[in-house]
Formats: C-alpha cells, structure tokens, sequence
C-alpha cells in the first residue's frame, strides 16, 4: 500500500510544471525517440537514430513551450496549438524520406510514417501523457520488429503482381499483351517507358505493368510464365 502510494505521489509531481519534469520529459523523449530510431538505422534507412531523437525532442520542447507561456504568461489561450502545428509540420520531413525509383517503385513511406507517429510520441511526452507515449513507444517497437512480416504474408497470397519489364522492341508489346489474355491474366495498368539505352546498345523497351491473375497462382508461377513469353528480355518484381 505505501509503494502505490509512492508511485502515485511520484507520478502526480511529474505531472507538475517545474524544472525537474521539464528535464525529466526532455530525457524520456530522447529515449523513446532513440529506441524507434535504433529500429530504423539498423535497417539502414533513410532517417534513423539522430533523425528520430531530433522529431522526438523537438515535438516535446514545443509543446511545452505552449504550456510555458499557458503557465507564465496566463494568456488562457489553448495549449496545444503548438503541438497541432508540429503534427502537421513534420510532414516536409516525411516527404524527404519518400523517394520514387526510376521504375516508379515507392520507398520510405514506413519511414515517413514512423516519424510523424514519433512526433506525436513528443508531443504527449511534452504535455505528461508518459503512459500514453510509452505505450505507443512499445508498440511502434512491436510493430517494426514482429509485425513487419504481416505485409509480407499478405502480399505473398496477393493475386496482383507489379512489374517492370523490357521488352526486344515495341512489336514485342502487343504480343505480350496477346499472350497474357491466354494466360487468364488481367491488365489493371500499363505504361510504356521513354524507351532507355542499356549497356551503351540501342533503345531498350521498358514499361512498369500491374497485372491481375484470373485464377489461384502462385506468384513465383505468375513471373515465371511472364517471362518465358516471347519478346520479354527482363522481368523484375516491384
């Protein structure tokens, strides 16, 4: 009984405005924005440690700015008007990491994402929420390193296949397309390519396809019979 009341009297004066939890709420940011980061750097991704450490205390500076001049100045105005920018803001960041690869082929959105959700981790952190912004914390960890495989599961059963392909030459594209309705292979989406030297030869037929199966198809199977028709040089899965 006197532990619980301990931690309660504990958790009530971190609740408190003064320079002990301003310190404390700055430590804890840096923390939970270190261990998300961690996840991503060792994964070498576009923004990692630094980066989110950097959103995570930011967030948390200036939403406790916004409860500093609510407590020093007694403005009455709202608190989180701050934090509502941050939210919002942080988005330029996110959009730096989301990059498209010459064969349209998007990376960086789990990136983006996790650093607007570590933004918002700062912000509750700034204000006292730590349960909220722990628990979040630990779920973003979940997330990223058991969870991360549910994508693939599902996009291994998925009967929608993107593709780049090069092709001998424009000829060669009708006849795929010929080929592939005698497969039962639905087109959702095709583009032709500006046609791209390769090797220092001549132009090289490319397009960026999105294909459905009409049938239960293994998708090792369905790239398989895609390549082995005629015309088709190259093959890769987006």
């Amino acid at each position: 009984m006197i532990h619980v009341e301990v931690l309660r009297a504990i958790f009530t004066y971190l609740g408190e405005w003064n320079h002990v939890t301003v310190a404390f709420r700055l430590l804890v940011s840096l923390l939970c924005g270190g261990v998300i980061g961690i996840t991503r750097s060792v994964r070498r991704r576009g923004a990692g440690f630094k980066t989110h450490v950097l959103v995570c205390l930011g967030s948390t500076l200036i939403m406790m700015t916004g409860e500093y001049i609510y407590h020093t100045f007694n403005s009455g105005g709202d608190i989180a008007r701050l934090g509502a920018q941050v939210v919002s803001g942080v988005g330029f960041l996110g959009v730096g990491t989301i990059i498209v690869t010459g064969r349209n082929q998007v990376k960086g959105l789990t990136t983006a994402a996790g650093l607007w959700t570590c933004a918002g981790i700062g912000i509750s952190i700034g204000i006292g929420f730590y349960s909220g912004a722990v628990i979040a914390t630990v779920l973003v960890l979940i997330l990223y390193r058991f969870l991360g495989g549910v994508d693939g599961l599902a996009y291994k059963h998925a009967r929608i296949l993107d593709l780049y392909i090069e092709f001998e030459s424009r000829r060669a594209v009708t006849v795929f397309v010929e080929e592939l309705k005698k497969l039962n292979y639905k087109i959702l989406q095709l583009e032709l390519n500006k046609p791209k030297k390769k090797n220092g030869k001549e132009d090289v037929v490319n397009a960026v396809l999105v294909v459905r199966a009409g049938m239960e198809v293994k998708r090792t199977q369905m790239v398989s019979q895609i390549s082995s028709i005629e015309g088709v040089d190259y093959v890769e899965e987006l």
